[in-house]
């Protein structure tokens, strides 16, 4: 099959989750033999010529000045570049946006399928009201609000196919009043042969990235965005330091929160605690999960499946995660005490306490905590739905 990819970037000009998956659905699609084409916006505005990600080729076009008008045209343009020399028998959009002007050249004859990450309109409200205030600042939030959602309706109308990570996203695209028949529920997945146990002790994994080796080690691998919760993270360390004096927060990841995290972390007198590591690149980011005793999720709010929950298990380092979206689904069959009850600094702090005070978590050995990843979110596992998804449509 040849299939075409509508993506806003891929992973390698900006990172991201939902540009994780389109990236390992490529590369398992391409080793079963199909070629994988992305139409994605190019980093920096230039033209640039195509170059390849993992066997998958990868189209980069241009946009002008000029906002969405010009973003939706740009993407049309491009893609009626392609679909003029190159017949392709699937479409696939991992980000409405990013497709909302591709799909306006796209033959009507090639089927649409679109991986539904969460509910991007929802996920824009929360981060827009937290960020706006007064009458103003609430009508520009509805507006983006009433666009995304608009944008999202269209891409969704316009697919022959749903996949969604999750059952919480099944659930909001029924909310959405998307076809029940039409979805289809592939769990992400971790890479496993790049994420795994440590084949060495802790604390030499601990030395190779400059960390203390004897202090309660705390991680947590996020976008800087306000409904990841990672200020509730950062406001529960003093409960957790009067009980642990020794220990220490890793918050890896960049975004618009930086500079409201480096502050509340130097008011609550906590840099001796806290650390900001920026964006952890791909090849030192098994070893932070390695680094870590607990990898903790303090999202408040829309998590459609959590990668990061997947990839640290693989590690065999355990994760607590609140009990927002999906991650029940992840940490419910493993041990419902790894849940957190809310996304409050109380709440969280009395998990992370409990874990590390209580005998439980020893059952949740590394062994263990693998073979569920093996057993449950393997990306092989998802491109075998997916391959079969596209063959039915064909």
């Amino acid at each position: 099959m040849n299939i075409l990819f509508f993506a806003d970037y891929v992973f390698e000009d900006h990172p991201g989750g939902s540009r994780v998956v389109a990236r390992e659905l490529a590369r398992d699609l391409t080793l079963r033999g199909h070629t994988v084409t992305f139409l994605v916006r190019s980093k920096d505005g230039q033209p640039g010529s195509d170059t390849r990600m993992d066997g998958a080729r990868v189209v980069r076009y241009p946009v002008p000045p000029g906002g969405l008008h010009a973003y939706i045209k740009a993407g049309r343009d491009a893609c009626a570049r392609l679909v003029r020399t190159e017949t392709f028998d699937i479409a696939h959009t991992h980000f409405a946006y990013s497709a909302h002007g591709p799909l306006q050249a796209l033959p009507a004859a090639v089927p649409h399928v679109r991986t539904f990450h969460g509910a991007w309109h929802d996920e824009g409200w929360v981060e827009d009201r937290q960020n706006t205030r007064g009458l103003k600042g609430l009508a520009v939030s509805t507006a983006h609000y009433l666009l995304r959602r608009g944008i999202e309706q269209s891409s969704l109308r316009r697919s022959r196919a749903a996949m969604v990570l999750s059952d919480f996203s099944r659930r909001e695209l029924l909310r959405m009043k998307y076809p029940d028949a039409k979805i289809t529920v592939v769990p992400g997945g971790a890479d496993i042969e790049r994420f795994q146990p440590a084949n060495r002790p802790k604390a030499e994994v601990r030395r190779g990235l400059d960390l203390p080796e004897n202090r309660p080690t705390l991680l947590s691998v996020r976008r800087l965005a306000p409904r990841m919760g990672l200020d509730s993270l950062i406001r529960a360390m003093p409960a957790i330091i009067a009980r642990r004096p020794d220990a220490l927060l890793l918050i890896g990841g960049q975004g618009p929160e930086r500079a409201n995290l480096e502050s509340l972390v130097a008011r609550l007198s906590l840099t001796d605690h806290v650390r900001l590591l920026g964006f952890i690149p791909d090849n030192r980011l098994a070893a932070y999960y390695q680094a870590a005793d607990v990898f903790v999720l303090p999202t408040a709010a829309l998590e459609g499946f959590g990668l990061v929950t997947a990839e640290s298990l693989a590690c065999g380092t355990p994760v607590l995660g609140t009990d927002s979206g999906a991650t029940p689904e992840l940490l419910s069959p493993l041990d419902p005490r790894l849940l957190i009850p809310g996304s409050t600094p109380a709440a969280l702090s009395a998990a992370v306490l409990n874990f590390l005070d209580g005998d439980w978590a020893c059952a949740l050995t590394p062994t263990r905590l693998r073979q569920y990843v093996l057993d449950h979110y393997r990306w092989e596992t998802h491109g075998d739905i997916v391959e079969h998804l596209y063959k039915d449509l064909l």
